[in-house]
C-alpha cells in the first residue's frame, strides 16, 4: 500500500479527524491524541494504550501476521499476533530475548510491534531490565524485505540506514499528567548487494 493510502484508511476506519499527513520529507507525520482513558486492556503495567493497537490496525489492514516484541501480555482481540518476552510469567509465544531474538521464527512476520520500556525505572516492573535498543534492531533486521516494525517510545533508537528507512513519525499523547511518546514506523529494505 502507498502511504496516502494507509492515511485514508486510517481515517475511514477509526473515524478520528485527519492528523496525518505526508510531509515534504515523504514520510507519514502527525499526532495522536489518545484520551483519557488510563486503563490498559490488558491489565499488564506498560501494555500498550487503550485504542493504540486499533490505530495502527487501520494503518497497516495488509499485513497478515503480527509479532509483538516486548510484549508481557497482549490485547490479542485488539491486534491477534505472536509474543516475545522473557518472563515465562506471562506466556509468550517466544520466550526469547528481544535484544538476539535466537529462538524467534523472524522471516514469518510482516510486521514487528515493538514497545520497550522507557526508562530504568519502567523497566524494574519487567523481565530483564533495560534493553538496549540498538541490539534489538539490529536482530530485528533478520525480517524480510518490507516488514514494517512499528517502535512506540520516548527515543528514536539508532539503526542502519542500509537496512530500515523511516517511513513514519506520530507524535502521540496519551492525556493529561502523561509522558509524549513517538511511534517510529521502520521498513525494512532489500539487502544490499
Amino acid at each position: 500500500m502507498e502511504l496516502q493510502e494507509r492515511i485514508d484508511n486510517y481515517v475511514k476506519v477509526t473515524k478520528y479527524p485527519r492528523s496525518l499527513f505526508i510531509g515534504e520529507d515523504g514520510r507519514i507525520v502527525g499526532t495522536w491524541i489518545m484520551g483519557n482513558a488510563y486503563g490498559v486492556k490488558s491489565g499488564y503495567y506498560g501494555g500498550y494504550p487503550a485504542g493504540y493497537l486499533a490505530r495502527i490496525k487501520a494503518l497497516f489492514p495488509d499485513k497478515q501476521k503480527a509479532l509483538h516484541v516486548f510484549s508481557g501480555r497482549v490485547d490479542q482481540s485488539a491486534w491477534p499476533g505472536d509474543t516475545v518476552d522473557l518472563n515465562p510469567a506471562v506466556e509468550p509465544t517466544f520466550l526469547d530475548d528481544a535484544q538476539s531474538l535466537e529462538n524467534v521464527p523472524l522471516g514469518d512476520y510482516d510486521i514487528v510491534l515493538a514497545d520497550p520500556p522507557y526508562s530504568v525505572e519502567d523497566a524494574e516492573h519487567y523481565v530483564p531490565s533495560m534493553v538496549k535498543r540498538n541490539k534489538v534492531i539490529d536482530a530485528l533486521s533478520r525480517v524480510k524485505a518490507g516488514t514494517h516494525v512499528v517502535w512506540l517510545d520516548q527515543v528514536l533508537p539508532m539503526y542502519r540506514k542500509a537496512d530500515w528507512r523511516i517511513v513514519a513519525v506520530i507524535g502521540m499523547v496519551k492525556s493529561t499528567n502523561h509522558r509524549f511518546r513517538v511511534i517510529v514506523v521502520f521498513e525494512k529494505l532489500e539487502a544490499e548487494v
